[in-house]
């Protein structure tokens, strides 16, 4: 942006994770903060669940291919997450007949010598035991998985499983006349190898019967991360897709659509690794190379926010289970003015959530983060999907589970300026009626906001002088002038914040 063109802003709240705002800064470091973690996990595959835990020399694993929320209406935290039995052909398959499951071979996969579904669709693929599967919680912590009567496992209905899509996006739609269509879901279906939108009256119970037809078009697994997009009243997913490089890496792709039903645009190529991926790679883990194995992003306040998981590839994988390549996926926090073009605001690669010591739950890779985060009055909890393992690791030494992290509101990234101060100056804006407020951290210093014109110039009232300093830590402290208000600037103006040991991450007109 040109720091001279009148950028108009409306109500809301604006974050420092790129400088598409800032004028000028100097003295200041931008810094991304690591997420606090929840000590333990908060789900975990449950040994006497086969759906979840394959058995001996098994995998053991769910995943957070899925969404979390906070539902109002229902009252409770809710989650739909992933589990995967693996393929019934390494150990003895299970039976769940109300999923077509197990379906051995593939073109033609069948099910107990059928090839096509009850609405006359051909089966496509094998079943891998890909299943979807339904928590819930009080706190968000504490999580039960209900037993649900819904389908029969081995001949048993007390399970917790709801479908079987490869990641399910769930939307409440509150706007839906139909009760019976309250929420929906969609996500990649193993079965007809597709994407599938599915419909429900309580989240629990669903239904594929208005839509037996695909509603957008990808036939490999993987992510499809969806997610609504109110600023433009879009519907955004990032998919996994392979490129045409020589090795075909792993990259996200990228389609839209007005509605969850369509029509979705065509899959276009949007976000791979880079040799910068690569150099870091080469430099903290040997890596051959990088690739971008998942991503979810969203829309936060007036930029969107996402987490991208980066694989280093270091060598093949085990054979014997068919995956090819091994070496850790660390989550990186990528930023974009327009849903589209995605960038990194650290430039060093930190990871956002870190991999946890040796003996933890997510040592080995983060492997996916909830579609978008669930975000409270002061923090930002977004749950994420651990493992102990790498990317190729044998079937006996596969173990995954969910944990939770943590930000401050607004806290992925800050500015920062030590004891010798710094200075950040926005580009020339046209502010609405109200206040403005900050979030900052001042606690050993203080942060002074004084207003421009829109040519740099201090309006009348509004020097560092006139400026009431935040002293202290405060994710919405109001701004103060002794003698004036927002109302008595002169507009388009410009802000300036002057910061002493603190740490400032985003401001809010209200």
């Amino acid at each position: 942006m040109n720091s001279n063109t009148v950028h108009i802003l409306d109500t809301g709240t604006e974050l420092f994770v790129d400088d598409a705002l800032i004028a000028s800064k100097h003295g200041v470091t931008r810094t991304l903060h690591q997420c606090v973690k929840h000590d333990v996990s908060v789900l975990k595959p449950d040994p006497g669940n086969l759906w979840e835990h394959g058995g001996p020399d098994q995998s053991r694993r769910v995943h957070l291919y899925g969404t979390t929320m906070y539902d109002a209406a229902y009252g409770k935290y809710r989650m739909w997450y992933m589990c995967r039995m693996g393929p019934h052909w390494r150990f003895e398959a299970n039976e769940i007949p109300g999923l077509y499951v197990p379906r051995p071979d593939r073109n033609p996969s069948t099910y107990r010598g059928q090839t096509h579904d009850a609405y006359g669709r051909k089966f496509v693929e094998n079943d891998r035991g890909d299943l979807t599967c339904y928590a819930e919680s009080n706190d968000g912590l504490t999580w039960t998985k209900p037993n649900l009567g819904l389908f029969e496992f081995n001949g048993n209905p007390n399970n917790n499983i709801v479908w079987d899509l490869h990641g399910a996006c769930v939307f409440r739609d509150d706007e839906e006349s139909d009760t019976q269509r309250r929420y929906k879901m969609i996500g990649f279906c193993r079965r007809y190898r597709n994407i599938f939108l599915l419909m429900s009256p309580d989240g629990i119970r669903w239904d594929d019967s208005d839509y037996l037809e695909p509603i957008a078009d990808r036939d490999n697994e993987g992510a499809f991360n969806v997610i609504y997009d109110k600023k433009t009243d879009l519907f955004r997913a990032y998919a996994l897709i392979r490129g045409n490089d020589k090795d075909a890496r792993r990259m996200i792709a990228y389609t839209e659509s007005p509605r969850l039903e369509g029509p979705w645009k065509p899959l276009e190529p949007m976000f791979g690794a880079t040799d910068a991926d690569d150099e870091i790679g080469v430099q903290r883990y040997g890596a051959d190379r990088a690739e971008i194995h998942n991503m979810s992003g969203f829309l936060y306040h007036n930029i969107y926010i996402g987490i991208a998981g980066v694989l280093y590839v270091t060598g093949p994988g085990a054979a014997e289970h068919e995956i090819p390549i091994d070496g850790p996926i660390d989550a990186q926090l990528i930023c974009s003015r327009d849903g589209f073009n995605w960038d990194y605001p650290d430039a060093i690669r930190t990871p956002i959530i870190p991999r946890g010591e040796s003996g933890t739950f997510d040592t080995g890779m983060i492997m996916g983060t909830a579609i978008e985060p669930i975000i409270t009055d002061d923090e930002i909890h977004w749950y994420y999907t651990g493992t102990e393992h790498t990317h190729g690791a044998q079937m006996k030494d596969r173990h995954k589970e969910i944990g939770l992290a943590k930000w401050r509101l607004d806290g992925f990234v800050s500015l920062d300026a030590d004891t010798e101060g710094g200075v950040v100056e926005t580009v020339p804006l046209q502010i609405p009626d109200g206040e403005l407020e900050i979030n900052a951290d001042a606690s050993d210093g203080q942060v002074k906001v004084e207003v421009l014109t829109a040519e740099g110039q201090v309006q009348p009232g509004f020097s560092m002088d006139d400026c009431v300093p935040l002293t202290s830590d405060n994710i919405r402290h109001a701004m103060r002038w002794k003698s004036a208000t927002l109302a008595d600037t002169i507009q388009p103006l410009r802000l300036r914040f002057i910061l002493n040991r603190a740490k400032l991450y985003a401001f809010r007109l209200e």
